[in-house]
């Protein structure tokens, strides 16, 4: 049971983080009423994704250097902005992804995939986060911490999905409501790209 124990108290912490909106949130929900339940789930495998790669960089110690390297801190906040800039962008002149999956549904999948890992990746605070977080969870002693922070980042991977995927299906029920008046998707696009830009800027603002 006492192996068991760290991961119980990592879940409850990873629950009430997942349950956090952030950029990943607004991506979800904008995908999943702009394009349909399938697409929102793209996004959704992508942003777990995402997630992981952050969970590998700090197994890796890669995480560590956000942390002392004021550089690359902000060379990733800067990429993290300029993308949620990008997506304001993209919801504001709204239907590009859809037009692209009517011509080529396999390029449009890698992009909303895509899209939803990098809205987790090139956000350094959830690096710091996990830096900060995962290690108090590692059994004391443990002969390969490395592998207890890795299985701890695909478990909080698994609940964002699963929190993810109620975003999914509660979004997919407004939207079937929503797609027929043309006012009300004007209205979605910019007050999503209205919340894109201002999680770009609390980032931008952002301290390491």
């Amino acid at each position: 049971m006492s192996n068991v124990t760290p991961y119980l108290g990592f879940l409850t912490v990873s629950l009430m983080i997942a349950l956090s909106p952030g950029p990943s949130w607004a991506y979800t929900i904008s995908t999943t009423l702009g394009h349909g339940r399938k697409c929102g789930m793209i996004g959704n495998l992508g942003n777990s994704a995402g997630i992981l790669c952050h969970a590998l960089a700090v197994a890796l110690g890669l995480a560590a250097v956000l942390q002392y390297s004021a550089t690359a801190f902000h060379a990733l906040k800067f990429l993290g902005v300029a993308y949620l800039v990008y997506l304001a962008l993209q919801a504001f002149r709204g239907g590009t992804t859809l037009g692209r999956m009517n011509q080529d549904p396999g390029a449009s999948t890698w992009v909303i995939f895509r899209n939803g890992a990098f809205a987790s990746i090139f956000n350094p605070k959830i690096s710091l986060l996990m830096l900060a977080l995962l290690p108090q969870f590692v059994t004391p002693g443990a002969r390969h911490p490395e592998l207890q922070i890795a299985a701890m980042g695909a478990m909080h991977a698994l609940v964002a999905g699963i929190v993810h995927t109620h975003l999914i299906f509660f979004s997919s029920g407004i939207s079937r409501r929503l797609k027929k008046s043309g006012k009300v998707q004007k209205a979605m696009r910019w007050a999503t790209g209205a919340v894109f830009l201002g999680f770009g800027a609390r980032l931008a603002i952002a301290d390491q």
